[in-house]
Formats: structure tokens, C-alpha cells, sequence
């Protein structure tokens, strides 16, 4: 039987102590989404290495990719992320998103007066 792959930017195994014994449990963000969803859950670890290699696929972003403007009005940034964003006047800034609808800079900005965002680029590395 052919299952379709959840296509996946992140996977990790989480492991918690119930009770002296350990828990395994898959942590994965799903391409595209703006969170981390956890299940595929069980005492055995083969059972979750089977999952994880049976129902995910782990996609490398592209360079560039989700670089374009979000608007506020469709998604937020992660708390405690830094991020450039736009003025409903057409300024651009770097702010950090301190979370409920809140940026912040030299003042704090809601999200009436900053429309859109985006994550700051990677680093220069030279040559």
C-alpha cells in the first residue's frame, strides 16, 4: 500500500521519562506551516524510526524560499524573532515580534501599523 509522505522542514524525536522508562515521540513542522505538531507516539523506538521513515519526508528549504513579504493578516512570526517589517505607510525596518500582535524596536508596534513581514536573510559568508 502506497502512503503519501507528509513533506516535512523539521523532525526530531523527543524523548521523555514516564515513569523510569523512555517515551518516544516525533516533532515536526510541516512545510509551509508557521508550527510544530507532535504524535506518532509510543514506549518503542523500532515503532517510531518505522513512522518516521514510513509516513514523513524531509525537505531541504530552498534558498530564497518564504523570503517574500507575509502579510500580518495571514500569518505572525515566531515569538522572540527578528524579522523585517513594513509600515502600512511603505517604511521598512528591522523589528523583533515580542508575540500577541506586538513588534518591537526603539517603541512598540501593533499589528494595525506593521502589515507585513518577512525573516531576516542568512548572513554574508564571503567568498
Amino acid at each position: 500500500m502506497d502512503v503519501k509522505k507528509t513533506k516535512v522542514e523539521s523532525l526530531d524525536i523527543i524523548v521523555t521519562m514516564m515513569e523510569d522508562k523512555p517515551y518516544y515521540e516525533i516533532k515536526y513542522k510541516e512545510v509551509g506551516s508557521d508550527h510544530f505538531c507532535i504524535g506518532y507516539s509510543s514506549y518503542r523506538l523500532d515503532y517510531v524510526l518505522e513512522w518516521k521513515k514510513q509516513y514523513f519526508e524531509l525537505v531541504e528549504r530552498e534558498a530564497g524560499a518564504d523570503q517574500g513579504w507575509i502579510p500580518c493578516s495571514e500569518r505572525l512570526p515566531e515569538n522572540a524573532m527578528n524579522v523585517i517589517a513594513q509600515f502600512s505607510d511603505g517604511t521598512v525596518t528591522e523589528l523583533r515580534y515580542a508575540g500577541n500582535g506586538i513588534f518591537e524596536g526603539i517603541y512598540e508596534y501593533s499589528t494595525r501599523v506593521i502589515i507585513a513581514w518577512m525573516p531576516l536573510p542568512e548572513p554574508y559568508e564571503g567568498e
